[in-house]
C-alpha cells in the first residue's frame, strides 16, 4: 500500500540574479536529474545548510580528489 507523502506549504519567491548565476543554475540542471532550476537550488540549499551545520559543530568537509590531493571546505 502506498503512503501519502504529505504536501508543504509552497511560498513563491522572485529573485533578481545575474544572467552569470542563471546560466549556471541551468548548466547544473543539465548536469544532473534534477529536473528544474528550482530543485537545483533546493539541492544546493540542503548542502549549503550541511556544511554550516558541520561547521558549527566545530566539523569541516573534506574533498578528495581523484589525484589523492583533500581540500577542507570553509565558508563560515
Amino acid at each position: 500500500m502506498a503512503v501519502a507523502k504529505a504536501t508543504e506549504e509552497k511560498v513563491r519567491l522572485s529573485l533578481d540574479i545575474p544572467q552569470k548565476v542563471r546560466d549556471q543554475l541551468s548548466v547544473l540542471e543539465g548536469k544532473t536529474d534534477a529536473g528544474s532550476m528550482t530543485e537545483v537550488i533546493r539541492r544546493a540549499l540542503a548542502v549549503y545548510d550541511l556544511v554550516v551545520e558541520q561547521q558549527a559543530e566545530g566539523g569541516s568537509i573534506i574533498f578528495k580528489h581523484a589525484d589523492g590531493t583533500q581540500e577542507t571546505l570553509r565558508i563560515l
